[in-house]
C-alpha cells in the first residue's frame, strides 16, 4: 500500500514530485505505456506509440538477435499487469543497421486497466485517465543542450514500481550534454546515470505547449570509463559507468517508420 500511496501522490496532488499538475499527469501517462521487454538476447525497456491508430514499440535493437531483419517475425515477452506475457511481434529496424532501434508491432493490442480499490474509487476517472492514451508522443520538440529531461526503464532485470495491479518503470532525471557524430550516426549525449535494463526506453521532456510529456530519445546505453585498480602488487584495469548516457535521437525512429513503410 505504500507504494500505491507513492504512485498516487504524483496525480492526485498539485504540488508533490513537479510541484504542478500539469506536469505530473502527463508523466504518469508516459511511465503507463513504458513496459518492462524481453528481447530473444536481452532483457530491457519498451514504450508504446501510435500511428494512424496503430499501436507499436519502440525499443532497442540490441535486445535481439543480430541475425534478424526487417519484417521479421519474434517471440518476446512483456509484462503487462504485472505478469510476464508472451507474445509474437513483427519487428523493423532502420536500413544503417548502426542505429540501435527497432519498432514492434505485435499480432494484438496491448492495453492495461487499475485495479483500484474500494479506498479510492473516488479517484476512478483520474486514474483510469492515466492509462488511456495512444502512447507517448513522438511529435517534434526542440531539444537545446542543457534541457532538463527525464529517462524511464526496468534496470537490473526488472526492478520497477509495483501498484494498481500493475508495475511501472523507475524515473530518472538527466540533462542533454550534447551531440556526437559516431561512425556516421548522431548519438545524443546525456547527463544522469544509467543503469543496465533501461536500454530501450523513453527519453522524454514536458512540452508546455501541448501539456505533454515528448519523446526526445531513446535509451542505448551509457559510455564506461576504464579506472586502473591496485590489488596487491597487481593493476587491474575496470570500467565504472562515466555517466554519460547515449541515445539515439527521435528521428530515426520516424525513420523506421518511413523506410519500412509503417503506418
Amino acid at each position: 500500500m505504500k507504494s500505491l500511496a507513492i504512485l498516487l501522490s504524483w496525480v492526485l496532488s498539485p504540488v508533490i514530485l513537479f510541484a504542478q499538475y500539469d506536469k505530473a499527469f502527463p508523466t504518469m501517462q508516459a511511465m503507463s505505456k513504458t513496459f518492462n521487454l524481453y528481447g530473444d538476447k536481452l532483457t530491457g525497456t519498451c514504450f508504446m506509440v501510435t500511428k494512424n491508430e496503430n499501436q507499436y514499440f519502440v525499443t532497442a535493437a540490441h535486445l535481439f538477435e543480430s541475425s534478424h531483419r526487417s519484417g521479421d517475425e519474434v517471440a518476446i515477452q512483456m509484462v503487462v499487469q504485472n505478469v510476464l506475457q508472451s507474445y509474437q511481434a513483427k519487428i523493423y529496424f532502420h536500413f544503417d543497421r548502426k542505429v540501435d532501434l527497432a519498432v514492434l508491432k505485435l499480432s494484438e493490442q496491448i492495453t492495461q486497466d487499475p485495479a483500484i480499490p474500494d479506498e479510492l474509487m473516488k479517484y476512478k476517472d483520474t486514474i483510469q485517465k492515466i492509462f488511456q492514451g495512444n502512447g507517448i508522443s513522438t511529435d517534434t520538440l526542440w531539444a537545446p543542450i542543457g534541457m532538463e529531461v527525464y529517462f524511464l526503464g526496468f534496470p537490473l532485470g526488472n526492478l520497477g514500481t509495483e501498484a494498481l495491479g500493475m508495475k511501472v518503470p523507475l524515473l530518472k532525471q538527466a540533462i542533454i550534454s550534447g551531440w556526437v557524430n559516431h561512425n556516421g550516426i548522431d548519438l545524443l549525449l546525456l547527463d544522469g546515470h544509467n543503469n543496465m535494463g533501461f536500454s530501450g526506453g523513453p527519453v522524454i521532456a514536458y512540452d508546455q505547449a501541448s501539456k505533454q510529456m515528448r519523446m526526445i530519445a531513446v535509451i542505448s546505453g551509457y559510455l564506461p570509463e576504464p579506472v586502473n585498480v591496485k590489488q596487491k602488487n597487481d593493476m587491474v584495469s575496470v570500467e565504472e559507468n562515466s555517466g554519460i548516457i547515449v541515445c539515439y535521437d527521435g528521428r530515426y525512429v520516424a525513420d523506421i517508420f518511413k523506410q519500412n513503410k509503417l503506418h
